[in-house]
């Protein structure tokens, strides 16, 4: 006994007796609704053209839309009496807060015609002999108004009415609106019904030209430019994109939306009494993303009377996946997915699509306008089987982009399966790969497809690219090399690379132009050293060699996370980067082995130009050894800036070490710090050096840091009344008080001393400038020292002194009065 099947049919064709023989395979009606504008109508050959060009008649022979399947339309309302809706409304709502005074309110009865040209395309009854039949007639239509006569309204209103809708059964809402305000309202109101598991369905816009509508070409509108919706684009009637439709990354699929016939009201409305419509006002024909739009919807209710367990989620990337691609291959800003089909949307199973490329024995470097053989390793992630022939056959397809990201035309092809592949199975093709004519970095894009169903990149398997730069020859890849390294700021060190001459032409390894492995340093995306160390091979690396190199490195002065990018060069001539050659990147953490912490003691306050030193408790908390001698000692300063951050002092006068200074160890000492001749707040920041390498702070780590007070307080008490002089030595002894806040330092650019202004009698001044006679020791706030101040010779008619105080360079403190001399021997 045979078993059924072509096996079957071709043992019996092969009998003598026989003189044909096949299956005996099943057949079906082909439905045909009998609406009288179905196939032709007085004003529009093509009828309702849209039908046949989505597959919507094909998959009428498996699904109609079911009752079961509400679908809002947030519009102008509808008309209740229309014979081509009646059958098909349910309640509905008006949220029209601010209408026209031309309009009717608080009904949604509609008084535009939008809204019941909208809600036919979806749902207009089929098979009744009259007018249209909707893409899935037999659901229900929700009229809610929003918009008023004229066809404007409020987005508070869309986003109220979006929400009835929702609690009130709607699965699906249309959308043929749109605001270029990115509203809050309406956004909240739209991932509500992502969380409801609701469609939302929008027009993308026409805004394809300019116009007064529109603020700018392609410009982005909502609710089409949210991510939770399916925005959709109008195609004509040979399948190209609709002069008006907005292209823009908003797009997600296509539909049918020029000279779309449907449903409008029986009655007289804001637009019929001001357009030009066909001689019965019971339909007409419309243009726009406002006609796609419904389209989609009823395409979406197809699917979920189909399947009405699947999420809106599943529905919307069924909806995706199964489109017809149409312009650029792939997503395209035109298209967005592409035009959809009906036919598969509904016959398509949910099935996952996965596959893993191995791409590393392609070259990335190739001659301009020649073939070359590529083999590529595919891996089975799919759930089902992948087959060699047709039905659903799966094939490699290959296509070029050119510099600008732009497809070349006329040159794509595929290459076929060796066999059928199983679930978790590799497989290799091999194939010829025409390159393109320009020279260049190109990008080569590899996708596998599975005809008459779907690209494996539209269903969430990226696409394999890769840069080849045609026309140099020019290619590496590299193979191995540390995912990340640590190195010491500042230091040497190498990394073991592993690279691959994936071109064409070998690399020299000397002469005038060798090829040498280097790096650039960058810190985020900014470089930071370009010109790295070399290294060097050491002979020439012919095509399809693969060497191990020795890269030097020198690690960034400074401590922190950078990219260590490896680069090949052909010295005095390219980067190979710059030719489209991927660089290797290499996370890299730079530590500091040189790193302190300081606890710094409250300097004095200080007059103008004043000095203290500062006490300073300093750790080494690194891991190297601070030397106090040699080429690079490691010493102490202290930075100056003012209550802005500007610099004033940077290289402070420098504090030595007494002894090298091991990690972990921690050092008592002081810093130097000379007052600015301004009173004021200041900061002084304590900072280790390492004399001729670095600041610590330049290595990342932290000055410490007190505050500085320079007070022009110059108060000061000195003795008074007459004064025996000794002509032979002119010198007396004054004691001395720091009445002020400031206290007095010494050895210093402006060092406070005593000083003499002799007067004759009548209080004119003889001689300023009396010799200087410094400070032993500084003096505190509150302090007092004893000082044998040198009065200088004795002018001619001196007949008093005065003593008094000076910060050199700056300022007389004005604390002395006169005193009376006596002159004796």
């Amino acid at each position: 006994m045979l078993s059924a099947g072509p096996s079957a049919a071709e043992v019996l064709a092969r009998h003598a007796a026989v003189e044909f023989a096949e299956p005996d395979r099943t057949v079906r009606l082909a439905f045909e609704p009998d609406d009288e504008f179905y196939g032709e109508h007085p004003d529009l050959d093509e009828g309702q053209w849209g039908i046949a060009k989505a597959k919507v008649d094909d998959a009428w022979d498996t699904v109609r839309g079911a009752a079961s399947v509400t679908v809002a339309i947030l519009d102008t309302g509808a008309d209740p009496t229309h014979p081509d809706l009646v059958g098909a409304l349910v309640r509905g709502n008006t949220f029209v807060t601010d209408p026209d005074d031309e309009c009717v309110p608080g009904t949604t009865r509609d008084d535009n015609s939008h809204g019941t040209h909208v809600a036919g395309v979806v749902g207009a009854s089929g098979d009744n002999g009259i007018g249209i039949a909707g893409v899935a007639f037999g659901v229900k239509v929700m009229p809610v108004k929003v918009l008023d006569c004229t066809g404007q309204g409020n987005l508070s209103d869309v986003a109220r009415g979006l929400v009835w809708a929702i609690d009130n059964g709607a699965r699906i809402v249309n959308l043929s609106l749109g605001s270029t305000s990115d509203s809050p309202t309406l956004r909240t109101a739209i991932e509500y019904a992502a969380d409801k598991n609701v469609i939302v369905v929008t027009a993308s816009g026409n805004c394809g030209t300019t116009g007064d509508k529109c603020l700018s070409l392609n410009q982005t509108e909502y609710p089409a430019g949210y991510t939770e919706v399916l925005a959709v684009s109008a195609t004509d009637t040979d399948d190209t994109v609709a002069f008006f439709s907005t292209r823009n990354e908003t797009v997600d699929v296509a539909a049918p939306g020029r000279r779309i016939l449907s449903t409008t009201p029986t009655y007289a409305t804001f637009l019929s009494e001001r357009e030009t419509n066909p001689a019965s006002l019971d339909y007409a024909v419309f243009s726009g993303t406002s006609q796609a739009a419904p389209f989609v919807a009823g395409v979406a209710a197809l699917v979920w009377s189909a399947e009405p367990s699947l999420t809106a989620e599943a529905v919307m990337a069924r909806i995706r996946t199964t489109a017809d691609d149409l312009g650029t291959k792939g997503r395209d800003d035109s298209f967005g997915a592409g035009r959809v089909n009906a036919l598969r949307a509904i016959t398509t199973s949910e099935e996952d699509y996965g596959v893993q490329y191995d791409i590393s024995a392609l070259p990335t470097a190739a001659t301009p306008a020649r073939a070359f053989t590529a083999t590529v390793v595919v891996t089975n992630k799919s759930s089902f089987d992948w087959r060699r022939a047709n039905p659903s056959a799966v094939r490699l397809e290959w296509s070029w982009l050119d510099p600008a990201g732009v497809a070349v035309p006329g040159l794509a092809s595929s290459i076929s399966l060796p066999a059928d592949v199983k679930v978790g199975a590799s497989a290799t093709l091999v194939g010829p790969i025409t390159t393109p004519a320009q020279a260049g970095p190109h990008t080569l894009r590899l996708d596998l497809v599975r005809d008459g169903v779907t690209a494996f990149s539209l269903r969430g398997a990226p696409a394999a690219t890769l840069t080849v730069v045609i026309g140099s020859g020019i290619g590496a890849t590299y193979e191995a090399a540390p995912a990340d390294i640590s190195l010491d700021a500042g230091s040497a060190g190498s990394i073991e690379v592993v690279v691959r001459n994936s071109g064409t032409v070998a690399w020299a390894a000397a002469g005038e132009n060798p090829v040498h492995l280097a790096s650039h340093w960058l810190e985020g995306t900014a470089v930071l050293t370009w010109e790295g160390l070399r290294a060097s091979f050491a002979k020439d690396v012919a095509p399809g060699e693969r060497v191990t190199v020795a890269l030097p490195v020198m690690a960034p002065a400074k401590a922190g996370t950078y990219t260590l990018r490896v680069d090949l060069v052909q010295e005095g001539i390219t980067w190979y980067a710059d030719l489209g050659v991927k660089p290797l990147d290499i996370k890299a953490s730079v530590r500091s082995g040189y790193v302190a912490t300081y606890a710094v003691g409250t300097p004095p306050i200080l007059l103008p130009g004043g000095r203290a030193s500062i006490p300073v408790k300093v750790k080494n908390t690194g891991t190297a050894t601070w030397a106090a001698a040699g080429s690079n000692p490691v010493r102490l300063a202290a930075h100056l800036v003012d209550r802005t951050g500007a610099v004033l002092v940077w290289d402070g006068e420098r504090t030595l070490l007494a002894a090298d200074v091991a990690p972990g160890a921690t050092v008592d000492t002081a810093v130097v710090v000379d007052a600015p001749p301004a009173a004021g707040s200041y900061r002084v920041r304590v900072d280790a050096v390492r004399e001729g390498v670095a600041w610590f702070s330049g290595l990342g780590v932290a000055p410490g840091e007190v505050d500085l007070l320079v007070s022009a307080d110059y108060r000061a008490e000195l003795p008074t009344g007459p004064l025996a002089v000794s002509a032979a030595d002119p010198a007396v002894e004054v004691l001395v008080k720091n009445l002020g806040v400031a206290t007095w330092t010494v050895a210093i650019a402006s060092p406070i001393a005593l000083s003499a202004h002799w007067h004759d009698a009548a209080g004119n001044v003889l001689v300023w400038d009396g010799p200087r006679t410094p400070l032993a020791a500084p003096v505190a706030p509150g302090g007092a020292i004893t000082v044998k101040v040198a009065l200088g010779p004795v002018p001619e008619g001196a007949a008093s002194v005065t003593i008094d105080l000076v910060s050199e360079g700056l300022r007389w403190f004005g604390a002395g009065l006169p005193r009376p001399v006596t002159l004796g021997p």
